[in-house]
């Protein structure tokens, strides 16, 4: 199962966080693979605009226990204090 796929219908594009079973947390993959899915909706010259949808029962329930920003727990995703997430997702997008 892809974490986050993409597809295109029309002139959109969708990028779908697809862990449902953890309500679409944050793990150690999900940001690098966020940022593949919009560069891909990014070069597609058919795309006009981007959707980003989560795959039930929520949207994004942010880092999962096992994946804290402030880096209490064994993973790869270790944030400056203070957290911006803005400033965060913004990253994950559009840094390749």
């Amino acid at each position: 199962m892809d974490k986050i796929p993409y597809e295109r219908d029309g002139r959109i594009g969708r990028i779908t966080l697809n862990r449902p079973e953890v309500m679409n947390a944050i793990d150690d993959d999900l940001p690098g693979e966020l940022s593949a899915a919009v560069a891909k909706a990014d070069v597609d010259p058919e795309v006009r605009v981007m959707v980003p949808a989560g795959n039930e029962p929520a949207f994004c329930a942010g880092y999962g226990p096992a994946h804290s920003p402030e880096g209490s727990a064994p993973n790869q995703i270790v944030l400056e204090m203070p957290w911006d997430p803005p400033q965060e997702f913004v990253s994950a997008c559009y840094e390749l």
